[in-house]
């Protein structure tokens, strides 16, 4: 079953659409773009100089006339897509998580934002698409047709709020109890979240961009110049390289261990985890921090990649977590290294997992030697299988019968 009219679908997220790693948010919401009106609000506060230039950057009319920063921050960048986003005073970032001044800045003058927005332009009640659990007050005022909950972390275990977890977990359940509908990501949010909603809470995985990611096969796309030009064997990994979820201390010890692999990784330092420490690592002359790179131009660095590799801690975090990028290594057709993730289980006959460090060398060394054409396309055709539109159609489904 499908949504059979346009909607307007007010998405409250946990992250900016213009953020240099794109996530569940904007992998869902560009593709629902397609056929709705999505209003993506960014999350977090924003100094004005910061606020004026992102403005001027999706549309110079947005700056005029003045009055319109201070009470209507949507702005509309292409067909069906608007973002919105407010500046707030100084002085409302020096307050913690938890601070009503911070709270409301954050949270409620968004909401309201977005209302000023609806009212200029009237439209149907809107979908409110919650990601970030914060926004469980505040989206009691919006008037909307439909409280959908899309849980993608266990946002609690984040670096931001480890001094006062209490704080969002209370907003959480509040959120999972009226929500219409609820997806998690993975089995432990899944059985986490449903004791608050137990009728209305699904189980849909994360998946990845497999038509994208498969591009990494093609004989005519060209490697990264970065990874061509290493010599000796190159094991990869894209993503954040923030401590609190990235095992630093593995991928030191297979660089001490193993002189002639060459370690490229691929995202930037410290994201979510200011204090993440690297200088260990630059200090080993063949890992590669290549810091971020465009989305369109992963392929060319897989393409060159000898074995894609995840060894996240095993946290309160992880437990929860199933990375995007799973699916996304499986669909270039590399052999794959793990840590042992939860959240991965039902797939680990397609990978390597690893529980120790000692261990992640090993079958890293075994990838490097014992892959072969078969389980390559094998591992390709699991990552056709796991893509975006699938899962869109999944949650729309669910919407769709709620409606």
């Amino acid at each position: 079953m499908s949504i059979p009219d346009p909607q307007t679908i007010v998405c409250l997220s946990s992250q900016r659409w213009r953020d240099a790693m794109w996530t569940n948010k904007q992998h869902i919401m560009s593709r629902v773009a397609k056929r709705h009106r999505v209003i993506h609000v960014d999350y977090g506060l924003r100094p004005l100089v910061q606020y004026l230039a992102e403005r001027a950057w999706y549309h110079p009319d947005q700056l005029w006339p003045p009055h319109r920063l201070i009470y209507d921050g949507v702005a509309h960048v292409e067909k069906n897509l608007y973002i919105g986003d407010s500046y707030s005073p100084i002085w409302a970032g020096i307050f913690r998580h938890g601070h009503p001044v911070r709270d409301f800045f954050t949270f409620d003058a968004k909401i309201w934002m977005v209302k000023r927005f609806l009212q200029r332009e009237p439209t149907q009640a809107p979908i409110a698409w919650v990601y970030h659990p914060g926004f469980a007050d505040a989206v009691d005022s919006l008037d909307k047709k439909l409280l959908v909950y899309d849980c993608v972390d266990n946002y609690e275990a984040f670096p931001t709020y480890r001094d006062d977890p209490d704080w969002l977990m209370q907003r959480e359940r509040r959120l999972c109890r009226k929500a219409d509908v609820v997806f998690c990501t993975s089995r432990a949010l899944y059985e986490q979240r449903r004791q608050y909603n137990p009728d209305n809470t699904y189980l849909v995985h994360n998946v990845g961009d497999a038509e994208h990611f498969k591009t990494a096969t093609d004989p005519a796309l060209e490697i990264a110049q970065e990874i061509d030009e290493l010599d000796g064997p190159v094991i990869g990994f894209v993503g954040a390289i923030s401590d609190y979820k990235l095992n630093i201390d593995w991928i030191r010890h297979a660089a001490r261990r193993r002189t002639d692999w060459n370690f490229a990784l691929i995202g930037p330092v410290g994201m979510a985890d200011p204090g993440t420490e690297v200088g260990a690592l630059k200090a080993l002359p063949n890992v590669h921090l290549l810091g971020h790179r465009p989305y369109g131009e992963l392929p060319r660095y897989l393409k060159g990649v000898d074995v894609a590799v995840i060894p996240y801690r095993i946290n309160d975090y992880t437990q929860s977590v199933f990375p995007i990028k799973f699916f996304e290594f499986l669909a270039t057709g590399k052999p794959v290294v793990i840590s042992n993730l939860p959240a991965l289980k039902e797939f680990y006959d397609a990978v390597e997992v690893a529980t120790n460090a000692e261990e992640f060398v090993a079958l890293c060394e075994v990838s490097l030697s014992g892959d072969d054409e078969e389980s390559a396309l094998r591992r390709i055709e699991l990552a056709a299988r796991h893509s975006w539109p699938e899962r869109v159609r999944k949650l729309m489904e669910k919407i769709a019968d709620r409606l």
